[in-house]
């Protein structure tokens, strides 16, 4: 996992600086969390795992360190099986 990629891809979603973005920043803070912010979060995280997201795994997710621990958490756990 490409954890630069998917900070890249979340700050877009977000529409902040990728440098700016931290793990434990609150994405209901940001004002482009809205809910096509959110189907557009549990696209991007589907896409970064390889498999589709349920809405209560997005629902789990509160921070950017969150999202990024759910993809690690995929990657980690044989991605490929």
């Amino acid at each position: 996992m490409d954890e630069h990629e998917l900070r890249r891809s979340i700050a877009e979603i977000l529409e902040v600086p990728p440098e700016e973005l931290r793990d434990e920043d609150e994405l209901d803070s940001f004002e482009m969390y809205d809910s096509t912010g959110r189907l557009s979060l549990m696209v991007c995280l589907s896409d970064f795992t390889g498999k589709p997201l349920e809405l209560a795994a997005l629902e789990q997710i509160r921070t950017f360190g969150d999202a990024l621990a759910l993809v690690k958490g995929v990657s980690t756990n044989g991605r490929s099986s």
